[in-house]
């Protein structure tokens, strides 16, 4: 190798070693960003003790469930997997049965073949002919003959010992697919149990809200709540290396994904109590139907609070944020890059919402500014 090219393939290492390190240093920043805005999260006071331990047992019994939910679709995809690899063996152990039965039907007119010879061996052949040329075309036919018998019954333990491992393989995912549909249905009666003490939960926590102001307290505590977390953000992210685009986000204006298939409930701007407005979209949709990034960026906060339920932000540089709320699951973490299309989450109802909605924002320099203009029109 070239001196040049070992200097150029040093220093490309050298700068993949820094890259990777700077991606491990960024992700530990914002691992602990995410502690200390829920620090901070849990400093907002306003609410009566009774109702501050009604909301931590709610995020207790969400976050279960979006435990259960995450493994009962891992069970349901293993299960999948496991129905098809049995479709998979039972029709290569009908392959093989067929052609077992084949070779036995082979091997049987060998035999019989055998038989009309006689049975007899190549010197009894020998010295029953008289012409040379005979002898000696009848030993090779006799050669050829046990050379085929030979081939045919290797091929058939070949095709037996087979079958005894394609029978094994089917009990193997037999059981374990038994094992799998019981933990399947363990884990759906543990979702069914924490729903209902969601449930109960939630009716608690209307009776503590006996008033208009009440509420109106609560949704601003909620406000003040995501306010913290995007301050501190903020803060935090001028520290590190910031979201490269082969396209800048405000290029796309316009011309963004949806980040679901959902329907417009709420609408940005339109009038949630006398002095709050919606500051983002709600979009209805089916419990699970992924979320998707609405663009290239990372991953800045992943985790539950307090009114959003789990939510997910994504940083895509230049002062530009997403956000996606009352999540069922969260599939990134801090620190993760993700592409347009990508998803991120699931839809879900938590954060104490009745209905499975993803409530969407897209922020610019902190600052809520109307979806309408930056997704592509419907239809």
């Amino acid at each position: 190798m070239r001196s040049s090219h070992r200097i150029a393939l040093t220093l490309l290492l050298a700068l993949a070693c820094t890259v990777i390190a700077g991606e491990r240093e960024d992700r530990q920043k914002l691992e602990q960003v995410s502690r200390d805005i829920l620090k901070l999260e849990q400093r907002i006071q306003g609410d009566s003790k009774e109702h501050q331990q009604l909301a931590r047992e709610l995020k207790k019994t969400e976050l279960a469930a979006a435990r259960l939910n995450r493994q009962g679709r891992e069970l349901e995809q293993q299960i999948a997997q496991l129905d098809d690899e049995l479709a998979s063996l039972r029709k290569e152990q009908a392959a093989l049965e067929k052609s077992r039965r084949a070779q036995e039907t082979l091997i049987g007119k060998q035999v019989a073949a055998a038989y009309r010879l006689g049975n007899q061996e190549s010197i009894k052949l020998l010295l029953n002919q008289e012409d040379p040329d005979k002898v000696s075309r009848t030993l090779k036919y006799y050669d050829y003959f046990l050379d085929a018998r030979a081939r045919k019954i290797n091929d058939y333990l070949a095709t037996v010992s087979q079958l005894q491992e394609v029978a094994a393989g089917i009990t193997e995912r037999q059981a374990t697919l038994a094992e799998n549909r019981a933990a399947l249905k363990e884990q759906q009666q543990q979702l069914a149990e924490s729903q209902r003490v969601r449930s109960d939960v939630l009716m608690r926590l209307d009776r503590q809200i006996s008033s208009s102001k009440q509420a109106l307290d609560q949704l601003k505590g909620e406000r003040q709540r995501l306010e913290t977390v995007l301050k501190a953000l903020e803060e935090r992210l001028a520290q590190l290396s910031s979201p490269s685009n082969t396209e800048p986000f405000a290029k796309r204006k316009g011309k963004l994904p949806w980040p679901v298939a959902g329907k417009l409930s709420q609408y940005f701007g339109a009038t949630r109590t006398a002095d709050i407005t919606w500051t983002g979209w709600l979009l209805r949709a089916e419990a699970g139907t992924p979320v998707r990034a609405i663009h290239h960026g990372r991953v800045v906060f992943s985790d539950y609070l307090r009114g959003h339920g789990l939510l997910v932000i994504v940083d895509h540089g230049d002062g530009y944020m997403s956000l996606y709320a009352h999540n069922q699951e969260l599939l990134k973490v801090p620190g993760d890059w993700v592409q347009a299309g990508e998803p991120i989450a699931r839809v879900g109802n938590s954060g104490g919402q009745r209905d499975h909605a993803l409530y969407f924002e897209i922020r610019h320099n902190g600052r809520p500014t109307n979806p309408k203009y930056w997704l592509t029109r419907k239809g």
